[in-house]
């Protein structure tokens, strides 16, 4: 009778004792290939998003200076004036690892910081942070499972303390994933438990799988934005750099791609996202707020790992197409509120580098569609990050609190003078 099961199931355990073996002592990915790290630095896909190899090798390149920005959907509008194209067009003495999707907002962010702290520590980063996620609840469970993956939860876990900032990440990671296999653990760091060194030896092992499970799948084909779409239109910008020249190349781009629509809105946009519904928008948002929401305090964890690794990071609000805001009804004194909170949760803490830009969504041609940054745009954008990045900047003090954890600060109202 044994030798029959075993002949049934021996097969099989061979197999997993074969894989967790080749998971186990595959070898760590640390070879550094500009091309193949600069092609992950635009590639735009999950794959990266959630890769901690990929991102380890670019970010911890001492013969190329990649910096991480961090941020959501604007980063697919590839234009010839986005950063990525300005830097590989002039030379620049950095790369932009973009890290962001749609959907990405701060709690996703702050999870895939675990995988690369060493990479973040007394390094500079870029931080794009939109209004327009702090809606009433928040990041969508959907969006945030998507873009997790369980090597940045073990990484957590290892380095997570009774502190308010590690109880609150376990508290929104189990309402966003709460039948996850890390949930056990996460319930008893969210009641400020101690794990036990059996949940301690079982998170080692299986971070230990995750990270080589990792390396394995960091080979995989992810799309090749650096070679198709960075490089030529790298080729299409005037030499040398000059900004008068670049802003007036970016008007006419601007009024070339955006003639079919009163909005500014580029032409493809236009006609395939808002032409047949355009009439259904009118006034549409009037009711719309960004006040009250729990990415408030979502952005705080993000706060307390970037203070934690000593990280000095530039924060760019971008605004709301302008002419868009007037025909859908958002109101501007809501905007502006938000903003002041963001902007008082980042100045009162220490974070001190803001390029506000909440102002600027009625100038020609700075937006692309109704809230991504469009050719002006990105040039503001550029002016402030690339001054922040290329000039030597003073070492920044945080002074955190925790204030910022409370449900009265996510859902005030306005900001105390």
């Amino acid at each position: 009778m044994l030798k029959r099961l075993w002949f049934i199931f021996g097969p099989i355990l061979i197999s997993i004792l074969l894989l967790v073996t080749f998971l186990l002592f595959a070898p760590d990915k640390t070879n550094h290939r500009l091309y193949d790290e600069k092609r992950a630095a635009t590639a735009l896909t999950p794959i990266v998003f959630k890769n901690a190899s990929l991102k380890k090798e670019a970010l911890s390149d001492t013969n190329h200076r990649f910096v991480p920005f961090f941020g959501s959907s604007e980063w697919k509008r590839l234009d010839e004036m986005h950063p990525s194209v300005l830097s590989q067009a002039y030379n620049r003495s950095y790369t932009p690892f973009l890290l962001g999707l749609k959907g990405a907002e701060s709690l996703t962010h702050y999870f895939g910081m675990q995988q690369v702290k060493p990479e973040l520590e007394n390094k500079q980063a870029v931080f794009v942070i939109s209004p327009q996620w702090f809606i009433k609840k928040g990041q969508s469970p959907s969006a945030f499972n998507f873009y997790f993956s369980s090597d940045q939860g073990y990484r957590f876990l290892e380095g997570a303390k009774n502190t308010p900032a590690d109880k609150y990440a376990a508290k929104r990671f189990l309402k966003m994933a709460p039948t996850s296999s890390l949930s056990k653990f996460m319930a008893k760091i969210s009641e400020g438990k101690q794990l036990s060194q059996i949940d301690k030896w079982q998170i080692k092992l299986q971070k230990k799988l995750a990270v080589h499970e990792d390396n394995l799948f960091a080979g995989l084909q992810f799309g090749n934005n650096f070679q198709d779409v960075v490089k030529p239109r790298a080729k299409l910008l005037p030499q040398p750099y000059n900004i008068e020249t670049l802003q007036s190349h970016a008007n006419q781009l601007g009024k070339l791609n955006t003639s079919n629509n009163q909005f500014g809105i580029l032409n493809s946009f236009y006609a395939s996202q808002i032409r047949y519904t355009v009439s259904k928008l009118q006034n549409a948002q009037r009711k719309f707020s960004y006040v009250k929401s729990p990415e408030y305090n979502d952005l705080q964890l993000v706060l307390t790992e970037f203070a934690k690794q000593k990280t000095d990071v530039i924060f760019v609000i971008p605004p709301i197409n302008g002419k868009w805001q007037s025909y859908t009804g958002l109101s501007e004194e809501m905007y502006q509120t938000s903003v002041d909170k963001i902007r008082h949760q980042l100045s009162s803490q220490g974070f001190n580098h803001v390029a506000d830009l909440s102002k600027q969504g009625n100038e020609p041609y700075f937006m692309q569609d109704t809230i991504h940054l469009g050719w002006n745009g990105w040039l503001a954008f550029d002016h402030h990050v690339d001054k922040f990045l290329t000039t030597k900047q003073k070492t920044p003090t945080y002074k955190l609190n925790d204030y910022f954890f409370s449900p009265e600060w996510a859902n005030a109202t306005e900001v105390s003078k």
